[in-house]
């Protein structure tokens, strides 16, 4: 897996998708967080409720959402497809701030074990961080200490995600809507 081409997934929001507030709080706030790539102390109870934003009832529905970490049932099942074995998913049911009768469900809150110091040591930092919430101008992946992972976290910026091309790939195929990747080396990432 040494020459395979990592990339950075983001949601991307030009099709009109639909905008969502944040996550609840966990049970254990002190130990577990979403963004540290660890399985939960304490799980959540579900299914987890996240509103919708006011006015976005209309707006598409995205297959994938970064923040929150949320993807819908048929996205959750491409990555298992392709090898991706590191998730703990949760029931979600997104919900309207001003209409409680609207709901939406199929939707899935994903933990994903596993937090990656992929950064390589001509990596450009544009913080002082190195550590979490890091901004890189230009990021050089270290992908030998991926170790094998189709999915995971970068261990200087929590709340990025990376995937493997053959992930990419894969989702490219099935033609969701709302996401964007940007190949690993050279990455910017605030």
């Amino acid at each position: 897996m040494s020459d395979a081409k990592y990339y950075v997934m983001d949601s991307d929001y030009s099709d009109e998708g639909m905008m969502l507030g944040g996550m609840p709080d966990l049970p254990n706030e002190k130990k577990d967080d979403w963004m540290y790539g660890q399985a939960f102390v304490q799980e959540p109870k579900t299914p987890i409720i996240v509103d919708i934003r006011e006015g976005e009832e209309d707006a598409n529905c995205l297959s994938y959402y970064c923040h929150p970490p949320i993807a819908s049932k048929e996205f959750i099942d491409a990555l298992v497809e392709c090898g991706v074995d590191n998730l703990v998913n949760y029931d979600v049911v997104l919900k309207s701030r001003t209409d409680p009768r609207y709901l939406i469900e199929g939707y899935k809150a994903f933990n994903i074990i596993g937090l990656v110091k992929a950064a390589g040591p001509e990596t450009e930092f544009a913080t002082e961080s190195r550590d979490g919430d890091a901004s890189i101008q230009k990021l050089q992946g270290n992908t030998s200490a991926i170790k094998g992972l189709y999915m995971f976290r970068l261990a200087e910026s929590w709340d990025t995600i990376v995937v493997h091309e053959k992930v990419k790939n894969h989702l490219e195929s099935k033609n969701f809507i709302g996401l964007d990747f940007e190949e690993l080396d050279g990455a910017f990432i605030l």
